[in-house]
């Protein structure tokens, strides 16, 4: 990738499936993998997510916009209440927020090895 290349790709980049279901299976909201469960466990549900994300600007991908999102899908995909909802809403919280840290308006370039 030349230089020009690099200063034409914005920044940041919009989501990407990868990147979607990475993060989303690190999440790991239900505990699933942690037990066993394949990698692409979630797969469905990050599906959804970067569906709901398609027509969002990088301004949009915010914690907070995106938390009733996450708790929309989740509460559709596991038949949740509302009492078993809140007991997953701390791993939603924080997977909004690295959703948004990855692909929002704070989004820095991430560099590994350091």
């Amino acid at each position: 990738m030349t230089n020009t290349d690099k200063a034409t790709k914005p920044w940041p980049p919009p989501p990407d499936a990868d990147s979607i279901q990475e993060l989303v299976a690190t999440a790991d909201v239900e505990g699933f993998i942690a037990d066993g469960a394949p990698a692409d466990e979630y797969e469905t549900e990050a599906e959804q997510v970067l569906i709901a994300l398609e027509t969002w600007t990088t301004a949009e991908i915010t914690e907070a916009r995106l938390l009733p999102v996450l708790e929309e899908i989740w509460t559709a995909a596991f038949a949740l209440e509302d009492s078993t909802l809140a007991t997953r809403r701390p791993k939603l919280r924080e997977l909004a927020g690295q959703i948004a840290r990855f692909f929002g308006p704070e989004a820095q370039p991430q560099v590994r090895g350091l």
